[in-house]
């Protein structure tokens, strides 16, 4: 014979169940917010050469490879690295955004930049790195 447990310790043990279910449902809100702007850009590296005179200046050059990414509150929310050109397209949340470009060769170098944004902008970073050569 089957013993069956009272009618309301099921009841108990089916809500205390749920409020297991949504407690751990309800934490799931938490993850990457929703990419509603476009950030596209260009990172650069400079100088190129040791020496720039007036006959032959010393342009930047497109920083192949950098990684970029966008940072919401100092977290990473998104990343790419740049294409041959040194440019990026990236997706980015509504609201203040870091764009960080980093060397991935080379001398370590950062540059940051900070952007307010609503849903549908499309803005342009123009970020440089340090090669180091003086």
């Amino acid at each position: 014979m089957t013993r069956r447990r009272p009618t309301a310790m099921r009841g108990y043990r089916l809500a205390f169940a749920a409020a297991v279910v949504l407690a751990v449902l309800s934490g799931c809100g938490t993850g990457t917010p929703d990419l509603e702007a476009t950030i596209t850009g260009l990172v650069q590296q400079g100088p190129t050469c040791p020496v720039e005179t007036l006959d032959s200046p010393c342009p930047p050059a497109p920083a192949v490879g950098a990684l970029v990414e966008v940072l919401v509150d100092g977290e990473v929310v998104t990343s790419s690295t740049t294409d041959a050109d040194g440019r990026f397209e990236l997706a980015a949340p509504v609201g203040t955004v870091e764009v960080r470009a980093t060397s991935t060769e080379g001398l370590p170098s950062q540059d940051v930049e900070t952007f307010t944004l609503d849903t549908g902008d499309l803005v342009e970073a123009e970020l440089m790195l340090d090669t180091g050569i003086r």
